[in-house]
């Protein structure tokens, strides 16, 4: 017997760095998920580091966890970007959870507040700016989910436009995001604000232009502030030339792991090709949308 908790990929659209501030976010959940597959046993915790906000909380509670064996599987191979450290801590919180599960639903115990006060506890030491935890908020919700902690706002959304599609592509670059916090000083949000309320709008009007304009200005901001690394700048003005491409931004710390590049819908060809010549990966599209937490099995 064994539970399997599936958590999904996750990618800011927008709203990194304002997450920072408590602002507003747009998390996309994708497919192919993470797995944690949970046996009883003996306490073996397999790909789980023991620094990492998981393997914290697994040490805090570590009578508890010593019964349990834990598998981890990660689709995306150790790709950066796509919430792996995440999908652990949330995997394992709800394992912690599940001792108090009875035949109740585990949605209702899963509060988002009493959620982050958990993940905050072990994945911030008090150093730099702390961890948002939005990504968190996304892989518990799935779809598209608008998050904004200083409102206490969730909303889950499926994607509004018809004649858009977006797809991820993945740099291979890196930027470890807890050590970018630790160095990154206090910032006007004011740019990321605006610019974020047009991507809002967008989805509230199902206006394709507008998200396409919320996008690039979105990006525009993050320029300006300095949140988006060279190597990302290079490859944005490049695919900025590629045929259908409309809008594209970095996503995530610096826009070093992830690129978004939104496209006509079935005009994709060109961006496959580019970046088949640049070796460059797209692994995920706006057609892989995921439900988010989900669990199976029993013990």
């Amino acid at each position: 017997m064994s539970l399997v908790f599936s958590v999904p990929g996750k990618t800011f659209l927008a709203g990194e760095y304002l997450a920072l501030q408590g602002g507003p976010t747009l998390v996309f959940l994708s497919h192919p998920c993470f797995e944690m597959t949970v046996t009883n046993g003996q306490g073996h915790h397999g790909a789980i580091h023991p620094e990492s906000p998981a393997g914290l909380f697994v040490s805090k509670h570590a009578d508890y966890f010593s019964h349990f064996d834990l598998n981890f599987q990660d689709p995306y191979f150790g790709k950066g970007g796509f919430g792996a450290s995440t999908a652990q801590f949330l995997s394992v919180y709800a394992l912690w959870l599940y001792k108090e599960q009875a035949q109740q639903d585990m949605e209702k115990l899963l509060d988002f507040k009493h959620l982050l006060e958990a993940y905050y506890e072990v994945a911030w030491k008090g150093q730099g700016l702390r961890p948002s935890g939005a990504d968190l908020v996304g892989q518990l919700k799935g779809s598209l989910t608008f998050f904004e902690k200083r409102q206490g706002l969730i909303s889950v959304k499926s994607w509004p436009f018809m004649d858009l599609e977006f797809s991820l592509i993945h740099t291979g670059n890196k930027v470890a995001t807890h050590e970018h916090l630790k160095n990154l000083a206090s910032f006007d949000g004011t740019s990321l604000e605006k610019s974020f309320a047009i991507i809002r709008e967008s989805f509230e009007k199902q206006e394709e232009a507008l998200f396409v304009q919320g996008v690039n200005s979105y990006a525009q901001a993050l320029q300006d502030l300095g949140f988006t690394c060279n190597e990302t700048l290079s490859l944005l003005s490049d695919l900025h030339q590629v045929p259908g491409v409309l809008a594209a931004k970095g996503c995530g710390a610096l826009g070093a792991d992830v690129i978004l590049a939104v496209t006509q819908k079935e005009q994709t060809q060109s961006l496959q090709k580019f970046c088949e010549m640049r070796g460059l990966s797209i692994l995920s599209t706006s057609k892989n949308i995921s439900l988010g937490l989900q669990l199976r099995g029993s013990l």
